[in-house]
């Protein structure tokens, strides 16, 4: 019977071999379990794929499984009250709510009749109905939103968030986004909420337990897989990437055509789309570090820059989780290969 590849290289899908973030989640579990809590409003960032959707659904599978707990998901694509409204009409059990008829609210294929002193005449005084039902339960709501973007949709959801958690509602919220959509985001005037939601920034897994996982699945020492642990940098989608190619082809260690679908699959999937993102200057610099040419002399010689400028770019590329530059005036690439993916890219141009 041929064994089911353990690893995953489907952004969004959870994979059967994973590594467990429990120190990052562990403060949004702690948050939530206060009766105030710090922050309703939490926000898992990194780079693509850093693991952001497979920790929001470690969350989201957590919360379902309290009692006490409504959780849904919306999509920042479409109209995100009105996702809020069905689903928690559906997962609420809410029909008792809405017995009379009288006045006619249909949406996402739901038709509500309601009648009464206050009649509905649009999806907050629903949503607000609902959130009053379900406070009297002691039902709390977890809403997850999987990489927001700045749209007309997440503005009006956010603008109505913020009156739900005035109102005291019991009602959390999880976003997950690369920095520069967190960022825009959070410049916009009528939305600092986002500005003050704490972020958690999903570092590089851990080597050992990397090391632990290949050692285990592929049945070689600890020293080799600790070598394998070394290539991916810690980086999620290269500790699934590289462990899926060696599991497919019946591999224990890394060859040159192994290191060639993993460099041409690391592009495909995520180098190419991170190098579209980022500015010319940017570009720049990059190509530097990938050149070795990595120390701040350097890069402020070459491109005739000022330190400012460049303490801009850094900061926002370290942001991003391309670069490391916690030893000072040098500048590290902190994902795996991605000089040799400049590098090729230098060739070719």
């Amino acid at each position: 019977m041929t064994m089911t590849n353990p690893f995953n290289i489907t952004f969004g899908k959870e994979p059967i071999s994973k590594i467990n973030r429990e120190v990052e989640l562990d403060e949004i579990k702690e948050s939530f379990s206060y009766d105030n809590p710090p922050s309703e409003v939490y926000i898992l960032t990194g780079p693509r794929g850093s693991g952001k959707t497979v920790a929001l659904t470690t969350l989201s599978e957590y919360y379902s499984s309290q009692s006490n707990f409504i959780c849904v998901e919306l999509n920042p694509e479409i109209d995100m009250l009105e996702q809020l409204a069905s689903k928690l009409y559906d997962k609420g059990k809410l029909r008792k709510l809405f017995v009379k008829t009288e006045f006619n609210f249909s949406f996402y294929g739901v038709s509500l009749s309601i009648k009464g002193d206050n009649p509905l005449t649009n999806i907050s005084t629903l949503l607000e109905k609902i959130f009053e039902y379900l406070k009297r339960k002691e039902i709390k709501v977890l809403i997850t939103v999987d990489e927001v973007v700045n749209n007309a949709y997440m503005k009006i959801f956010s603008h109505e968030y913020q009156s739900i958690i005035r109102k005291n509602y019991k009602v959390f919220l999880i976003m997950t986004g690369l920095y520069e959509n967190i960022s825009k985001l959070e410049n916009e005037k009528s939305l600092t909420f986002l500005y003050r939601a704490p972020k958690i920034y999903l570092n590089s897994l851990s080597l050992r337990s990397i090391t632990t996982s290949y050692q285990e699945i592929f049945d070689i020492t600890k020293e080799k897989a600790m070598e394998l642990a070394k290539i991916t940098k810690g980086y999620a989608f290269a500790y699934q990437l590289l462990g899926y190619i060696l599991f497919k082809n019946n591999k224990k260690e890394v060859d040159q055509k192994v290191y060639d679908e993993f460099d041409e699959l690391l592009e495909n999937r995520v180098y190419a789309k991170i190098w579209k993102s980022i500015t010319n200057k940017e570009k720049e610099i990059l190509k530097l570090v990938s050149l070795n040419k990595n120390t701040n002399q350097e890069i402020l010689s070459e491109l005739n820059m000022s330190q400012g400028t460049l303490s801009v770019y850094k900061k926002r590329l370290e942001k991003m989780g391309i670069i490391d530059t916690k030893d000072r005036g040098i500048i590290a690439m902190k994902l795996p290969r991605f000089s040799e993916f400049i590098r090729f890219n230098i060739e070719i141009e």
